[in-house]
Protein backbone atom coordinates (compact mmCIF):
# COMPACT_ATOMS: atom_id res chain seq x y z
CA UNK A 1 0.00 0.00 0.00
CA UNK A 2 1.30 3.25 -0.60
CA UNK A 3 -0.98 6.98 0.00
CA UNK A 4 0.03 10.83 -1.30
CA UNK A 5 -2.58 12.09 0.60
CA UNK A 6 -1.35 15.63 -0.38
CA UNK A 7 -1.93 14.66 -3.72
CA UNK A 8 -4.92 12.50 -3.44
CA UNK A 9 -3.50 9.39 -4.76
CA UNK A 10 -2.46 5.86 -3.50
CA UNK A 11 -2.93 2.27 -4.49
CA UNK A 12 -3.27 -1.05 -2.55
CA UNK A 13 -2.17 -4.03 -4.50
CA UNK A 14 -2.59 -7.65 -3.34
CA UNK A 15 -1.14 -10.87 -4.90
CA UNK A 16 -2.39 -14.38 -4.93
CA UNK A 17 1.82 -15.27 -5.40
CA UNK A 18 4.87 -16.25 -3.65
CA UNK A 19 6.56 -14.25 -5.93
CA UNK A 20 7.91 -11.38 -3.36
CA UNK A 21 9.63 -9.60 -6.25
CA UNK A 22 6.63 -8.57 -8.38
CA UNK A 23 5.10 -6.20 -5.83
CA UNK A 24 7.59 -3.34 -6.35
CA UNK A 25 7.74 -4.05 -9.93
CA UNK A 26 4.03 -3.61 -9.80
CA UNK A 27 3.57 -0.51 -7.70
CA UNK A 28 6.22 0.92 -10.12
CA UNK A 29 4.49 0.47 -12.69
CA UNK A 30 1.06 2.14 -11.14
CA UNK A 31 3.49 4.98 -9.81
CA UNK A 32 4.61 5.83 -13.63
CA UNK A 33 1.27 5.50 -14.91
CA UNK A 34 -0.27 8.44 -12.38
CA UNK A 35 2.83 10.30 -12.32
CA UNK A 36 3.78 9.82 -8.34
CA UNK A 37 6.46 12.17 -7.25
CA UNK A 38 9.12 9.39 -6.26
CA UNK A 39 9.06 6.45 -8.66
CA UNK A 40 12.47 6.04 -8.96
CA UNK A 41 15.15 6.35 -6.31
CA UNK A 42 17.18 8.97 -5.76
CA UNK A 43 20.43 8.40 -7.00
CA UNK A 44 23.48 7.90 -4.56
CA UNK A 45 27.12 9.30 -5.76
CA UNK A 46 29.35 6.41 -4.54
CA UNK A 47 33.08 7.52 -3.79
CA UNK A 48 36.10 6.12 -2.71
CA UNK A 49 38.37 7.15 0.61
CA UNK A 50 41.37 4.74 1.32
CA UNK A 51 41.41 3.02 4.27
CA UNK A 52 38.68 0.61 3.79
CA UNK A 53 39.81 -1.59 6.62
CA UNK A 54 39.05 0.52 9.15
CA UNK A 55 35.73 -0.63 9.31
CA UNK A 56 36.47 -4.41 9.21
CA UNK A 57 35.77 -6.20 12.04
CA UNK A 58 32.82 -8.38 14.08
CA UNK A 59 29.40 -5.85 14.74
CA UNK A 60 27.32 -7.40 17.66
CA UNK A 61 23.43 -6.39 18.79
CA UNK A 62 22.23 -6.88 22.20
CA UNK A 63 20.34 -9.59 21.12
CA UNK A 64 23.19 -11.40 20.03
CA UNK A 65 23.06 -10.87 16.36
CA UNK A 66 26.39 -10.93 14.56
CA UNK A 67 27.23 -9.11 11.70
CA UNK A 68 30.99 -9.45 10.00
CA UNK A 69 32.67 -6.33 8.24
CA UNK A 70 35.25 -7.31 5.79
CA UNK A 71 37.20 -5.67 2.99
CA UNK A 72 38.46 -6.77 0.24
CA UNK A 73 40.48 -5.38 -2.46
CA UNK A 74 39.17 -1.77 -1.15
CA UNK A 75 35.45 -2.83 -1.44
CA UNK A 76 33.17 -3.52 1.97
CA UNK A 77 31.54 -6.43 2.22
CA UNK A 78 28.85 -7.23 5.21
CA UNK A 79 27.93 -10.83 6.33
CA UNK A 80 25.22 -11.84 8.96
CA UNK A 81 24.93 -15.81 10.08
CA UNK A 82 25.35 -17.90 6.77
CA UNK A 83 24.13 -15.63 4.39
CA UNK A 84 26.23 -14.78 1.49
CA UNK A 85 28.49 -11.36 2.04
CA UNK A 86 26.67 -8.46 0.51
CA UNK A 87 28.89 -5.13 -1.08
CA UNK A 88 28.01 -1.86 -0.20
CA UNK A 89 29.42 1.04 -1.60
CA UNK A 90 30.32 4.06 0.13
CA UNK A 91 28.15 7.55 -0.07
CA UNK A 92 30.38 9.23 2.70
CA UNK A 93 32.88 8.70 5.25
CA UNK A 94 30.47 7.16 7.33
CA UNK A 95 27.85 5.81 5.04
CA UNK A 96 27.47 2.77 3.01
CA UNK A 97 24.38 1.61 0.96
CA UNK A 98 23.43 -1.89 -1.34
CA UNK A 99 22.60 -1.84 -4.62
CA UNK A 100 20.90 -5.19 -4.44
CA UNK A 101 18.96 -4.69 -1.77
CA UNK A 102 17.53 -1.28 0.38
CA UNK A 103 19.83 -1.73 2.70
CA UNK A 104 22.22 1.00 4.33
CA UNK A 105 24.85 0.76 6.85
CA UNK A 106 26.49 3.80 9.14
CA UNK A 107 29.50 3.75 11.27
CA UNK A 108 30.03 5.87 14.48
CA UNK A 109 33.05 6.94 15.75
CA UNK A 110 34.26 7.78 18.61
CA UNK A 111 36.04 10.99 20.15
CA UNK A 112 39.65 9.57 19.06
CA UNK A 113 38.11 8.44 15.65
CA UNK A 114 37.79 4.84 16.10
CA UNK A 115 35.24 2.82 14.59
CA UNK A 116 32.68 1.66 17.79
CA UNK A 117 29.40 1.24 16.14
CA UNK A 118 27.35 0.37 12.92
CA UNK A 119 23.85 1.03 12.40
CA UNK A 120 21.95 -1.18 9.40
CA UNK A 121 19.09 -0.13 8.20
CA UNK A 122 16.38 -1.45 5.72
CA UNK A 123 13.92 0.48 3.90
CA UNK A 124 10.22 -1.08 2.82
CA UNK A 125 11.07 -4.69 4.55
CA UNK A 126 8.17 -6.56 3.89
CA UNK A 127 6.19 -7.27 7.30
CA UNK A 128 2.50 -7.03 8.70
CA UNK A 129 3.86 -4.27 11.22
CA UNK A 130 2.48 -0.94 10.57
CA UNK A 131 5.86 0.17 10.04
CA UNK A 132 8.31 -1.52 7.59
CA UNK A 133 11.59 0.05 8.09
CA UNK A 134 13.78 -1.41 10.23
CA UNK A 135 17.27 -0.58 12.26
CA UNK A 136 19.26 -2.52 13.77
CA UNK A 137 22.18 -1.05 15.72
CA UNK A 138 25.54 -3.23 16.56
CA UNK A 139 28.26 -2.59 18.81
CA UNK A 140 32.11 -2.95 17.58
CA UNK A 141 33.77 -6.53 19.38
CA UNK A 142 37.74 -5.94 20.18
Amino acid sequence: MRVYAHIGKGAVVMLNSNEVELMPEVMRAIALEYDWPDVFAKEKTIITLPKVDNYSGLYLTKSGLQFKVMSEDGNLFLQCGQQPPLQFFRTSELEFFAKTVSTSIFFEKDDTGNIVAMTLSQVGVMSLRPQADQKIRAKRQN
